[in-house]
């Protein structure tokens, strides 16, 4: 379907790709369109400062590594080898400082498309104002269910939603427990009281009953909390088989020290859900104390797919880390918008959003990733799926599904007594 031939895994694996955003039109006359040798602006919402920073800065360097490839490669070569450039608007926490920046890129930036953010309340708010702009806006790591299905025609988003993560576990866990004996029957929930710490709660509390999970205790903290042994002691009490959390970096970090200190493990293991059990700092600040959490993500580096771990190698080169924490998502979404916009051929927003639309990717460099790429009528990429790995030595080895799994799972994990 592309109107110039397919970017090829050669060229990828050797840095070269084919890739860009198109040009908005939006509630003004009309916004400047890339003529001439004029770059391409594409815009990208990230959290480079404040409290979600180290998740931002990591999504930086790989949409900063995509941009590079794409020039290096020529430029968008179905618009005559047009250059990229990235134009960033930068949040922390507040969603209207958010939208001010989204507007801000739109209206003075004259970017040609939006990609971002990390927050879902971000997402939610962000894609609206897309839509009244006719932009395209393609959400590669926020993860709310509502984020796709309220009827907007320019928001694509290329991630597996929270109710998935809920699901897999339960269908992971069911796996691992008739095949160790090992069956969890109960659970408690840790969470952030935060909008995506809720979303979890919602959908981890519908569905893991339905895979004969019972859940305990539902427990929440403040983004800015300070102790989490009232959380511990309340597991302690609950005695659940299993834990499921969500939390970013320094919440974990403060969690799992303390969990340490106070030698608690449920009986079985700990489960993490996206976030920032993902992300390597994480990993690296606890130094070994998260050594067998089960992670529940869309990706891990030595995930059996064409590509993987070379894509991740060129990433750690640049960073000295994994391409976990959004960024592996961050990478892909870019050049599952390169290749919409080297179908459409053209930097028209409308065209690159039908091209969105009608994308169906059997052979590309998006495949590190997925096993294919297609949207749904609601926007959402229909092969986005869940795999869980569990941290080893710092390192995330997938152990489920059977088919994409390198290492074996250990379950039930031990606890601090046995470590």
């Amino acid at each position: 379907m592309n109107k110039l031939p397919p970017i090829n895994r050669r060229s990828f694996m050797k840095g070269t790709i084919a890739a860009g955003i198109g040009t908005t039109a939006l509630s003004m006359p009309a916004l400047v369109s890339a003529q001439g040798n004029d770059p391409i602006k594409v815009g990208f919402i990230l959290p480079l400062t404040g409290p979600f920073a180290e998740a931002g800065q990591l999504q930086k360097a790989a949409v900063d590594m995509a941009i590079e490839d794409i020039n290096n490669s020529g430029g968008i070569k179905s618009l005559g080898g047009l250059k990229v450039e990235a134009v960033y608007g930068s949040y922390q926490t507040d969603v209207a400082e958010a939208n001010t920046e989204t507007e801000r890129l739109l209206y003075k930036e004259g970017v040609v498309g939006l990609i971002g953010p990390y927050a879902s309340g971000v997402a939610l708010a962000g894609t609206e104002i897309a839509e009244r702009a006719k932009v395209p806006y393609l959400v590669p790591n926020a993860l709310a269910d509502e984020i796709v299905g309220r009827g907007l025609k320019y928001t694509f988003m290329t991630v597996p939603r929270v109710s998935q993560f809920a699901t897999g576990a339960g269908k992971m866990l069911s796996e691992i427990g008739a095949r160790t004996g090992q069956v969890a029957k109960t659970a408690c929930l840790v969470r952030a009281d935060d909008f995506f710490g809720n979303v979890v709660g919602t959908q981890f509390n519908k569905h893991l009953p339905e895979f004969g999970i019972e859940i305990l205790s539902d427990n929440s903290y403040p983004n800015n909390v300070t102790t989490m042994e009232d959380t511990i002691l309340q597991l302690r009490r609950d005695d659940p088989d299993i834990v499921v959390a969500s939390g970013e970096p320094a919440q974990i970090t403060l969690l799992f020290q303390q969990l340490a200190e106070l030698a608690y493990w449920p009986k079985l293991g700990w489960i993490g859900a996206g976030g920032g059990y993902t992300n390597p700092i994480t990993h690296r600040n606890l130094a070994g104390l998260s050594d067998g959490v089960l992670v529940i993500n869309d990706w891990f580096p030595d995930i059996k797919r064409p590509g993987a771990k070379d894509v991740n190698a060129r990433f750690k080169e640049k960073t000295g880390l994994d391409m976990l924490g959004n960024a592996n998502t961050t990478y892909a979404g870019t050049l599952i918008f390169a290749e919409a916009i080297n179908a459409a051929g053209s930097s028209d927003p409308t065209a690159i959003r039908d091209s969105l639309a009608s994308l169906k990717l059997t052979e590309s460099p998006a495949l590190f990733m997925y096993p294919q790429v297609e949207f749904d009528e609601t926007g959402f990429m229909m092969h986005a799926e869940n795999v869980v790995a569990q941290i080893d030595g710092g390192t995330a080895r997938v152990v489920w599904p059977n088919e994409l799994a390198v290492a074996d799972v250990k379950w039930p994990v031990p606890g601090w007594e046995s470590r």
